[in-house]
């Protein structure tokens, strides 16, 4: 397999520590092409959260993801290891309250 480029993937969450971000919980991140993409589910979710639960809601963090470039070695390194070693960068782009 000839090494690719890396990829910019959007993401969100409510973990509020960077260091707890990308520890595997068993709880799946949810990946999306574009940041408005995953805006629009993130408004989706809270306002399905909102009309079931009286508690506040956490802030929804909106995140930027690139990945290491893709070759054998650094898929290996997903499956094996997870997804914190495979990113090459992360960067909280919007905070929805």
């Amino acid at each position: 397999m000839t090494e690719q480029s890396s990829f910019e993937l959007f993401t969100y969450s409510v973990v509020q520590d960077r260091e707890e971000r990308w520890k595997e919980t068993g709880i799946p991140n949810i990946f999306f092409a574009s940041f408005e993409e995953a805006k629009a589910e993130v408004t989706r979710l809270r306002e399905d959260l909102m009309a079931s639960d009286e508690e506040a809601l956490p802030p929804f963090r909106i995140e930027k993801i690139e990945t290491l470039p893709v070759s054998k070695a650094n898929l290996l390194t997903l499956l094996n290891d997870g997804m914190a070693a495979f990113l090459k960068s992360y960067e909280i782009v919007e905070t929805v309250d």
